[in-house]
């Protein structure tokens, strides 16, 4: 009997590389896939009720969702943040959720770094008037200054802001980190100063950018008192999940000079964005620019991201091991199947 795994809201694409992944296991006549497009939420639970394993993206996986999945036993997500999963009822009903760590690092790390030299160069802001009909002169769009020297903030500092330290360098920035849970191995490596506050990294930076994933704990984490601390002047940054920064307390920072810049690629209600009305508060602002959700985006990436999620739906249910890049790692000793 063939293990069946449904894929759901896949960005349109079909299941060739996640055959190609079961051809190369040797194990493609074991396995059912069945691809359900976005937006399809009835069409996805009533396919995934009896399936062995699930591939997501970005539908909300909460306690009564998870609990429509009877007999599924991993669960992997083409993302590395999993905060649209209930974790721990994920573990309680027995269920793996795998991630994907390295998933676009690169990208990620060079559309963040994209972001701030746009607000150093002025480059949307500059187009705009170009297009316009105008042309204004050096600082038609506001002073530009060299980043030689200047200080980088990172709010958090994993794998991807990581690489963007390492691609600010080459610019002439120093780099600073608030993150305390990172290890000093980390910051020594790369010759960047460790920061014991929030506060004390945004009067010091320059530039700064939030890497900082979405929980509880980090919801509206940069807010009024963070920007009532910010450098005058400092361009800044977001391209981890929306949500960690107080929207509101950003426009006010903004319209009050405190942050000259700001490039976003989340907001905190992405999905309200069909409605202007109900989109963020920074729209419409001069000094802000919004790309949407895209920075994770590579032709390479995706197809690299969806090899690393099949390989875990593979681990789990034909080698019977946990998968790869557990999150949910207080599952072990309740997983619905039998750890070989």
């Amino acid at each position: 009997m063939a293990y069946k795994v449904v894929l759901y809201n896949t960005e349109g694409v079909g299941i060739d590389v996640e055959e190609d992944v079961l051809r190369q296991a040797g194990c493609y006549d074991d396995f059912e896939l069945i691809r359900i497009d976005g937006d399809k939420d009835e069409e996805f639970f009533k396919e995934a009720e009896d399936a062995d394993g699930v591939i997501i993206v970005y539908i909300e996986m909460n306690r009564v969702n998870l609990e429509k999945l009877k007999h599924c036993k991993v669960l992997t997500i083409h993302a590395i943040g999993v905060n649209n999963i209930d974790l721990p009822a994920a573990a309680d009903l027995g269920i793996c959720v795998g991630n994907v760590p390295t998933y676009c690092l690169e990208e990620v790390a060079l559309h963040t770094v994209t972001l701030i030299l746009d607000g150093v160069r002025k480059i949307t802001q500059m187009d705009e008037k170009v297009r316009a009909g105008q042309w204004p002169d050096v600082t038609g769009c506001g002073k530009i200054f060299s980043t030689v020297g200047k200080t980088y903030g990172l709010v958090a500092f994993g794998n991807i802001p990581q690489r963007v330290a390492e691609m600010v360098q080459t610019f002439g920035m120093n780099v600073i980190a608030y993150d305390p849970f990172a290890p000093d191995a980390a910051f020594k490596k790369l010759g960047v100063k460790r920061i014991d506050s929030i506060e004390e990294l945004f009067a010091q930076s320059d530039f700064i950018s939030v890497h900082t994933p979405l929980l509880p704990t980090t919801h509206h984490m940069i807010g009024k008192a963070q920007f009532d601390a910010i450098k005058p002047g400092a361009i800044f940054a977001v391209t981890g999940r929306g949500g960690v920064v107080d929207e509101d307390a950003l426009k006010e920072a903004i319209e009050s000079g405190k942050v000259a810049f700001a490039g976003l690629d989340v907001l905190e209600n992405e999905v309200s964005l069909t409605s202007v009305s109900t989109g963020s508060p920074l729209m419409g602002m001069e000094q802000v620019i919004m790309t949407p959700h895209v920075a994770y985006y590579s032709e390479e990436s995706l197809v690299q991201c969806r090899i690393d999620a099949m390989k875990q739906i593979i681990e789990v249910l034909k080698d019977k091991k946990l998968p790869s890049h557990l999150v949910n790692k207080d599952v072990a000793g309740k997983a619905r199947f039998q750890i070989g």
